[in-house]
């Protein structure tokens, strides 16, 4: 009965807002039986590892304002210490000040949307602690797409939290303490509850918290409740669970109470889609022309089309203006191709970065790049990169000029990112975007339904500039691009937004929701039933992203040296020697999708080790320049991530 007088006054809410649809409604009926699910869970672990190890765990179920007003005290001192001099210091103190005023608003769904260079992880957690103090919320959790990401951020947040032991990070980059039993233990603990007052972790692992049917991401959910959630660049959610990601954030501000921050450069208009967001949306930070002309250091020109093989020589007049220049192809084969065009010429030092270089080359690659892009500001060389989409999110680097080819708007502004970052030049540097018409990107689709998005968009500035305020970064063209993307999508399927599952027939927001698919073939009297999703066969077909890929080991460098610690007598009697060599090898690592290992393998470019647990790739098969090489006859390519 206790139970019944606690979730009737949430039925009665749900069930009496007149905006929201019938199976939207059973989608959130759904929510609150995963959030149930997982407070079940919790209680039950926690109680059983206290039981186990006759102490208590870590519980953060009290009065955290104290906490909350420490640290932001500290993060205040701090800030205070920060160079304010300078044009760009100032805008950047003015943009953190609006952050912690509007930690007032109560808890909602809102925008932060600053620009690049504008202080947005300080000024976020600002907003955060203050928020939390303000209304005394659990935790705050910041989640970013990209590893790259995190790594910077949360040296940031460690640094203006000033106290480290607050801090959780959550993701693959972590390496567990090897110390004692009862570190691993805790560290176990604190991973799969997110016991941690301030959570740092993956756009993934927060979506997989929301819809996986995994054990350790539904004991998860209940940590979201009464908490600060600060979701970047949030433009990277995939289009397929939009109408997911949407309702499941509407019920974390609804019911949750939580408070969640959207924070992007080209912000989404998730209200436009099929299933919106319907939260305030407020913009935190309210545009002002002389604060966003302070951080104004591109000037986006379209170039039209040319095919791949005119590309070189556009690139040639480019750098007869610019010392550096950063190329951004859609396709590993076209980075390839312009890389060897431009590899062997004495006059420019050229640079190749994709998703076929181990992590630990790509790092080389990059630190080497940023000296040389020091050096030839003074030597007047030239330095020319050619990458795929991996640079564009999460590096600190910075050229003179870009030209990135055509795909979404979203790219095309983070890949400007990358030029003129840091005010070199007080000029406004170009990024030039070009449309390569022989590329092929039909195995491509996201990055097609971008690029097809983007030229339309080309075309109605073109007509009427003032529309979009004179700039195609404007929140008058992102808006529209969005628009335009979604519409591409929705003409060509009406539920492409709901995770469709081909092998079943249906979607995932259908499986969560009424269920219409199988819930009346395995029950007659389905209808009188206020449960009735699929959630298990859900759970087990979410994906955040089309994971069919196999690691394999490269030999780069000391990569070789590691391999052969792999295969040795020590590594198959000593475990723990093993483990050590593993997370080693984490960095001289790659993924790659079912079909290239099936060609590695018929062509002997991989070995088997370890009993088959481990697949290592041939050393000619490894270009210092370029990674992975194969001389696949396959046209197949898939987005990196």
């Amino acid at each position: 009965q206790e139970a019944v007088i606690e979730l009737k006054p949430i039925i009665d809410k749900l069930s009496n807002d007149e905006t929201i649809k019938n199976d939207e409604l059973f989608f959130y009926f759904g929510m609150i039986s995963r959030l149930i699910l997982s407070a079940l869970i919790e209680g039950d672990r926690r109680d059983t590892v206290e039981f186990m190890t006759d102490k208590k765990s870590i519980n953060n179920n009290f009065n955290m304002r104290k906490i909350w007003e420490s640290r932001l005290s500290f993060m205040e001192k701090k800030l205070e210490e920060l160079n304010s001099e300078s044009p760009i210091a100032k805008a950047r103190q003015k943009i953190s000040k609006a952050c912690k005023d509007f930690a007032e608003e109560k808890s909602d769904i809102y925008r932060l949307n600053v620009p690049t260079g504008g202080g947005k992880t300080l000024s976020s957690l600002r907003f955060s602690l203050a928020h939390a103090k303000k209304w005394n919320k659990q935790k705050i959790i910041f989640t970013s797409p990209l590893l790259s990401i995190i790594e910077q951020n949360s040296k940031v947040i460690k640094d203006f939290v000033g106290d480290e032991s607050i801090v959780l990070e959550h993701h693959s980059n972590v390496i567990k303490p090897q110390d004692s039993k009862d570190e691993l233990e805790q560290m176990e603990l604190l991973t799969e509850s997110w016991s941690s007052p301030i959570i740092i972790t993956t756009l993934v692992q927060l979506l997989n918290t929301l819809f996986s049917s995994k054990t350790t991401s539904i004991r998860r959910f209940q940590a979201l409740c009464n908490s600060i959630i600060v979701i970047d660049e949030v433009q990277t959610v995939p289009n397929k669970m939009l109408s997911l990601f949407n309702l499941a954030i509407n019920f974390l501000a609804k019911i949750c109470k939580s408070t969640i921050i959207l924070c992007s450069a080209t912000q989404p208009c998730f209200e436009e889609t099929t299933h919106r967001l319907t939260g305030s949306l407020k913009e935190i930070v309210k545009y002002d022309e002389e604060i966003w002309n302070t951080f104004k250091r591109t000037n986006i020109i379209d170039a039209g089309s040319k095919l791949l093989r005119e590309i070189p020589d556009l690139i040639r007049e480019t750098l007869e203006e610019a010392n550096s220049l950063l190329v951004v192809c859609n396709k590993k084969s076209e980075a390839e191709f312009l890389f060897r065009e431009f590899c062997n010429d004495e006059k420019i030092t050229c640079f190749h970065l994709s998703a076929s270089m181990c992590v630990k080359h790509r790092r080389k690659t990059l630190d080497t790049l940023k000296l040389d892009l020091e050096n030839s500001k003074n030597s007047g060389c030239k330095t020319l990169c050619i990458s795929t989409q991996v640079i564009e999110a999460g590096v600190d680097i910075s050229f003179q000029s870009v030209i990135r080819f055509s795909a979404g708007m979203d790219n095309i502004i983070q890949a400007a990112g990358r030029c003129n970052r840091n005010g070199e030049s007080e000029e406004l540097q170009n990024v030039i975007i070009i449309s390569c018409s022989d590329e092929n990107l039909k195995h491509l689709k996201e990055i097609q339904k971008g690029k097809d998005a983007t030229l339309r968009l080309l075309y109605n500035f073109e007509e009427k500039p003032e529309n979009y305020a004179f700039r195609l970064e404007s929140d008058e063209a992102i808006k529209n691009y969005y628009k335009l993307l979604y519409s591409s999508y929705y003409s060509e399927n009406e539920g492409y937004q709901d995770y469709y599952l081909n092998d079943y027939g249906t979607s995932i927001f259908d499986l969560l929701s009424n269920n219409e698919k199988f819930a009346n073939i395995n029950c007659e009297e389905a209808e009188t039933y206020c449960l009735r999703q699929a959630f298990k066969i859900s759970g087990q077909n979410f994906d955040v992203f089309d994971s069919f890929t196999t690691s394999i080991i490269v030999p780069y460098e000391d990569g070789k040296e590691l391999i052969a610690d792999l295969c040795s007598d020590k590594a198959q009697n000593d475990l723990n020697f093993r483990i050590q060599i593993v997370e080693k090898l984490k960095e001289y690592s790659l993924s790659i999708y079912n079909w290239q290992k099936d060609k590695l393998i018929s062509d002997g470019a991989v070995k088997a080790v370890l009993d088959n647990s481990a697949l290592v790739l041939q050393e000619e098969y490894y270009d210092k320049n370029l990674g992975l090489v194969t001389n696949k006859t396959n046209e197949q390519e898939f987005l990196e991530v």
